[in-house]
């Protein structure tokens, strides 16, 4: 009797310690699967971008383009008169620009692993270059004309606000690297110097009161902004025109790239931005109909000199703060 209730005891001492062992391993794991999440979680924390403010700079390149576009009956050759443009030209010319930006902002970044976010930047840029092109020249004497080829210095300034959405596809300790496509828009201001052709100005001062010309040598906007400004004081072709001059205009771009951090504080990025609006540097219409030798200019027939950037390039240096 006494042998049995020993074993019986024994028996339930074992039950006892077995289901203490069973209890200690499944603790155990929930503790380990804790440290293990939370682990993961500060791996990512810590490999994950960090929100805050940036800056960066760098080289861009852009091709850009002046046109002359005309309608209503025989607008091109007289809005080719005004401008200078040779005979039979199709009034489109292609240049290089050369020059730098920079943009400062802010980014930040959403979701458990942050691969996703959005930056909020000022920037500014400008370029410089030129652009060839041929012109006529009237002889007031013979009555003939002959065509001259120049180039004519160009630089533009763009400035403004953007906003980019940010990708981060590969997230390692410091490093970082992704993707971003935005848009900016900002004012474009076209500066156009002074060309010159055989070592003569092509471009010389006017008296917007009288219409003559002067021996001073000007800049292509100086020169476009007397023509207009002689135009609108009715003091040619009869009240016949209306001119305006607007070297500066607004800008709508697409900015799409690639962009990486190496360490904490420093990585570069490399890009196109691709403007959508043509600026219109000089515009006239008629206000009657006009006759010309080679046929009547109707009225409302309009002519619009517009520059654009075809395309930018760039490449930047970027800090993060």
């Amino acid at each position: 009797m006494v042998a049995a209730q020993h074993s019986t005891a024994q028996h339930s001492t074992a039950q006892h310690s077995t289901a203490q062992h069973s209890t200690a391993q499944h603790s155990f794991k929930r503790s380990l699967l804790r440290a293990t999440a939370l682990g993961l979680f500060s791996l990512v924390s810590l490999s994950a971008e960090k929100n805050g403010a940036f800056i960066e700079g760098g080289f861009q390149y852009s091709n850009f383009e002046r046109s002359n576009k005309t309608s209503g009956a025989n607008a091109l050759p007289f809005f080719n008169g005004f401008t200078g443009v040779a005979t039979g030209s199709s009034g489109k010319f292609n240049g290089n620009l050369f020059g730098a930006d920079i943009q400062f902002g802010y980014k930040q970044f959403f979701g458990q692993k942050k691969h996703w976010g959005l930056r909020y930047y000022g920037f500014f840029s400008g370029q410089g270059g030129d652009y060839p092109y041929e012109y006529q020249v009237f002889n007031n004497t013979t009555g003939t004309s002959s065509t001259k080829k120049s180039s004519q210095p160009s630089a533009n300034l763009f400035y403004g606000v953007g906003i980019d959405a940010l990708y981060n596809f590969y997230e390692k300790n410091n490093q970082a690297y992704g993707v971003f496509v935005g848009v900016m828009i900002g004012g474009s201001s076209w500066l156009e110097g002074g060309g010159k052709a055989n070592g003569q100005c092509r471009y010389i001062g006017m008296n917007t009161s009288t219409g003559e010309f002067t021996n001073q040598c000007v800049s292509m906007n100086e020169a476009y902004a007397n023509m207009a400004s002689y135009v609108n004081t009715n003091k040619y072709a009869s009240k016949a025109l209306q001119a305006s001059v607007s070297p500066t205009f607004v800008q709508f771009i697409f900015n799409i790239g690639f962009r990486a951090n190496l360490t904490k504080h420093q990585g570069f990025e490399v890009g196109i931005r691709i403007p959508t609006i043509d600026d219109p540097y000089f515009k006239m219409k008629t206000l009657q109909q006009i006759q010309q030798i080679y046929g009547n200019v109707a009225k409302g027939a309009q002519g619009t000199m517009a520059f654009r950037r075809n395309i930018a390039v760039f490449a930047n240096y970027v800090y993060n703060f």
